[in-house]
C-alpha cells in the first residue's frame, strides 16, 4: 500500500483497511504543523511507514541495540522516515494492549512533529525532553499534567529514554512553555539548541514552580 503526497511518502508493508484514513488525517494536520514550525515544507519528502513488528524490530535494534516493550514509533532523520507499528502488532508485542486507530494518528502526528524539529538541527544533547514534550503536546496525545515535585530533572535531560514518567514530565514542562511563553520565545527554543540548553535549568524552575501553585496530579 502507498500513497504519495507534496510532503510525505505513506506505505505499509502489510493490507491495512485503516489506510487511506490514515493519509487523510495526515492531510488534515500537515498545515498546522508546518504553520508551527515557520515551514513551507520539507527540504526532502518524509517517508512514513507502517509496518508489521519483524522489520521494525530489527531497525530498531540495528540503531539502539535494544527495543523496549513500548516502543511503537521512531523518526529517523538520516533517511528522512517515519516508523510505526501497525495497531495489529502493537497489541500483540508492545505494552500498548489499548493501542487503537486513534492512537496510531497522534503517533504519527507526534514523529511529523520531530521532523518538522529536524528541518532545523539535529542537536538533541539535554534537550530531548524539550522535544520529546513539544512532540506530545503538538500531537494532542494522551497525557495529562504531573506534578513535577518528583522530577529529577538531570535525569530527564540525560536519560530521558530510560527515565521513568519521563513522556508525563516533558509534557507538563512543555505544556507550561506553550501556554506562558510568546511564540517569538517558542521558536528560539526548538530552533537553536545552544539557547534552549542554556535556559533548561530556568524553564524547568519555572515549571515547577507553576506546577507548586496550580492543581496537578501526583
Amino acid at each position: 500500500m502507498r500513497q504519495e503526497l507534496d510532503n510525505f511518502i505513506i506505505d505499509s508493508d502489510t493490507n491495512i483497511p485503516y489506510f487511506n484514513e490514515i493519509v487523510n488525517h495526515i492531510i488534515n494536520n500537515e498545515s498546522m504543523l508546518l504553520t508551527f514550525f515557520n515551514l513551507k515544507g520539507f527540504s526532502n519528502k518524509v517517508k512514513i511507514s507502517l509496518m508489521s513488528y519483524e522489520p521494525f524490530k530489527l531497525f530498531i535494534l540495528n540503531k539502539y541495540g535494544d527495543i523496549a516493550p513500548w516502543t511503537r514509533g521512531d523518526s529517523d532523520y538520516n533517511t528522512n522516515t517515519i516508523r510505526v507499528l501497525n495497531i495489529e502488532d502493537q497489541l500483540k508485542y508492545t505494552s500498548h494492549k489499548d493501542a487503537d486507530l486513534e492512537q496510531l494518528k497522534d503517533t504519527i502526528l507526534h514523529e511529523i512533529v520531530h521532523s518538522c524539529q529536524n528541518e532545523y538541527h539535529r542537536d538533541f544533547r539535554e534537550t530531548i525532553w524539550f522535544a520529546e514534550g513539544l512532540a506530545t503536546n503538538l500531537s494532542n496525545q494522551k497525557y495529562s499534567l504531573v506534578s513535577l515535585e518528583d522530577c529529577d530533572f538531570n535525569e530527564l535531560k540525560n536519560k530521558f529514554h530510560y527515565y521513568k514518567g519521563g513522556y508525563a514530565y516533558a509534557y507538563t514542562i512543555v505544556n507550561y512553555i506553550l501556554n506562558n511563553y510568546s511564540k517569538e520565545e517558542i521558536d528560539r527554543l526548538y530552533s537553536d539548541p545552544d539557547y534552549l540548553r542554556a535556559n533548561n535549568d530556568k524553564l524547568f524552575a519555572e515549571a515547577l514552580d507553576y506546577s507548586r501553585n496550580h492543581s496537578m496530579r501526583k
